[in-house]
């Protein structure tokens, strides 16, 4: 059985990793173990900074040297000083700019904890979470009726886009902007973003999210760690 724990930015991802990833995983002999960094007295996530990054993985990295660490993170408002590149915003392609970011990540995560490099593999998603729920937008009727009415524009959102990781990073645009503007009753971000993503489906969200889809076939083939 291979560990990997996952460093996660919010009770989102967390949740995510719990309900969806979890049980997937065991079945291929991964034990996924979801991280949370407490970045708020209540913890819940979020407000990413490096010194609490960077303390977080260290403790992960060190406490076992035959588990596996990567992260769950938002590309939308990521801290720059994360991944230390000066000119990443003049890469306009989000899954390009995602994958030199992690390439970056990595990096500095190596050099400052000094672990073996393999044991690391940092996951950007693009733009974020809710991008995830984009891949079948006609999902979202089934956990509220309600927003059958915002049917066609959730779809038409979706079909403007190369893919939902495509879906723009624009402070009002990016995708859980754009749920929680369109939305009535409203987007809750933890119950109804997993709620949406069970009915969704691992398989279509892999199918339709390259990016994803490519941390997640790293994670099934991961050798053991000697």
């Amino acid at each position: 059985m291979k560990k990997i724990i996952i460093v996660c930015e919010g009770q989102t991802e967390e949740a995510f990793v719990n309900r969806l990833l979890y049980n997937e995983f065991w079945r291929k002999e991964v034990f996924l173990e979801p991280r949370l960094i407490p970045t708020s007295p209540r913890r819940k996530g979020g407000g990413l900074n490096r010194r609490l990054v960077f303390r977080f993985l260290r403790h992960a990295l060190l406490e076992q040297n035959h588990t596996y660490v990567t992260t769950f993170f938002d590309l939308y408002s990521l801290p720059k000083d994360l991944h230390e590149l000066e000119n990443i915003s003049a890469t306009t392609d989000p899954l390009d700019r995602a994958t030199i970011i992690e390439a970056a990540f990595h990096k500095a995560v190596v050099r400052k904890v000094r672990c073996r490099p393999e044991r690391f593999f940092p996951h950007i998603q693009p733009h974020e979470f809710e991008a995830l729920l984009f891949s079948d937008t006609n999902r979202f009727v089934e956990v509220e009726p309600e927003w059958k009415a915002f049917a066609g524009k959730l779809a038409s959102i979706r079909e403007s886009s190369k893919s939902p990781e495509y879906i723009n990073d624009g402070v009002n645009t990016h995708p859980s902007a754009r749920l929680q503007k369109l939305l009535h009753p409203g987007y809750k971000k933890v119950t109804d973003g997993i709620k949406i993503s069970t009915k969704i489906g691992l398989a279509c969200m892999r199918s339709e999210c390259q990016h994803f889809d490519g941390w997640l076939r790293r994670i099934e083939n991961l050798p053991t760690l000697d």
